[in-house]
């Protein structure tokens, strides 16, 4: 499990990847379907990532599971009334220092309830 710090760091990158336009969603049928499915559209979606806090940590980081050498971290929240689980990374472009991408790799309703561990380590 993260600590707060980590987590507002992970966030802070991740936000800020996303308001430069340097920032994706995975193209699987299961994100498109969610917009469906949520009711929402590509703005609303990108407007529910810039609007996590660190109370919507649920664990992380951790190993990719197509890719052991990335991390993720899983976030979740209420979008238009729906618990909606949200897998996410941030990578440093190749050969670039300091250059990050933000990954969306899951956004869609969740399978699962959703634990939201209690966040140590400062009050950031």
């Amino acid at each position: 499990m993260a600590k707060r710090v980590e987590v507002v760091g992970f966030l802070n990158l991740f936000k800020g990847c996303i308001m430069i336009g340097r920032y994706a969603i995975k193209d699987r049928e299961r994100n498109r379907q969610g917009l469906i499915d949520l009711n929402i559209s590509p703005e609303e979606r990108k407007e529910a990532l810039l609007g996590l806090q660190p109370e919507d940590y649920v664990a992380g980081p951790k190993a990719d599971d197509t890719d052991n050498t990335k991390q993720v971290w899983e976030f979740g929240k209420v979008v238009n009334g729906q618990a909606t689980y949200m897998k996410l990374r941030v990578v440093q472009q190749a050969g670039r220092q300091g250059i990050f991408h933000a990954l969306v790799w899951s956004f869609h309703p969740a399978d699962y309830p959703m634990k939201h561990p209690p966040l140590q380590g400062g009050e950031l």
